[in-house]
């Protein structure tokens, strides 16, 4: 597989704190190849995203800006993405707006990719560092779990940062709350496994306050709750048995806001299954505040 076809695909709201950080952090961090392309779907914008953008699409050919005026869901911005990845490229990078990949990582991904016979590959996500208190301190055991399940039981694909073969990128329904199940089904439907490659590490943003967090792992509660529904298909980190697994491997220091973590799971779970019984599915997100602040 030729690594001169590469996409980098980014999903942008209202990310003008963000996303001049990811760019330079793409261009002069990860040594991507001269004819990668990088892609960014700006929806609904009303900040100055779009425009930070196309100030660096001026500088850099490879990168290439498409404003939506009205925001439609993320699913409908990565079917965009989608549908021209499968046109003309091999590898697909799929990297949140609000991330930074650890120096060259994205490299390490794509190799890990074309050198192996999986479908997709991801990195660590890590809570940036910057933010202290109880929360960042549960958000950090949550991502800590994930990384146990997906490492030593059974991968989670997680969107923060991850390469696709574009043959295996199949449209996800408009309506998904969370997209990533969706590709982790057409991957395995396809025949192809998920690698879990925990040295290369994506930096992520969180919600620092209790009340963003639990809006959203509701959300995410929906959209697992949801592509379960539809398709009977279960992410590993929603098994209670897997994260109690986990939970035994954690450090002494850790069980306590794992704990606590798994007592705002509870109420989140529940509000998710209230919402979805309703049919009130939020495939039109609602911004997290605390994570647009700049750091």
């Amino acid at each position: 597989m030729a690594l001169s076809k590469v996409m980098i695909g980014i999903c942008a709201h209202n990310e003008g704190n963000n996303i001049r950080r990811l760019l330079q952090n793409l261009i002069f961090e990860q040594n991507l190849p001269k004819t990668c392309k990088i892609l960014i779907i700006c929806s609904g914008c009303t900040d100055r995203t779009p425009d930070i953008a196309k100030e660096f699409g001026e500088r850099d050919a490879r990168i290439e800006t498409i404003i939506e005026r009205f925001r439609r869901g993320k699913a409908n911005a990565l079917n965009r993405i989608f549908k021209i990845a499968r046109e003309s490229a091999e590898v697909l990078v799929l990297v949140n707006a609000d991330a930074l990949p650890k120096r060259g990582s994205v490299n390490r991904l794509i190799s890990k990719l074309v050198t192996s016979n999986a479908g997709a590959v991801f990195a660590q996500p890590v809570p940036f560092k910057e933010v202290r208190g109880n929360c960042y301190k549960i958000v950090r055991v949550i991502w800590r779990l994930h990384h146990i399940i997906s490492f030593l039981q059974k991968p989670k694909l997680s969107g923060e940062l991850c390469v696709v073969r574009a043959s295996c990128l199949q449209d996800i329904p408009e309506n998904a709350a969370t997209d990533e199940p969706y590709i982790q089904l057409a991957i395995h439907k396809r025949g192809y496994k998920i690698l879990y490659v925990p040295d290369a590490l994506v930096y992520i943003r969180c919600p620092t306050n209790l009340a963003d967090l639990l809006r959203q792992r509701k959300r995410i509660w929906v959209g697992h709750m949801q592509v379960q529904k539809a398709t009977n298909f279960k992410v590993s980190t929603s098994s209670f048995r897997n994260v109690l697994r986990a939970i035994s491997a954690l450090k002494p220091d850790e069980v306590l806001y794992a704990l606590l973590g798994g007592f705002l799971e509870i109420i989140a779970y529940a509000q998710a299954r209230i919402a979805l019984n309703k049919g009130v599915i939020p495939y039109i997100w609602e911004p997290i505040r605390s994570t647009k602040i700049q750091l």
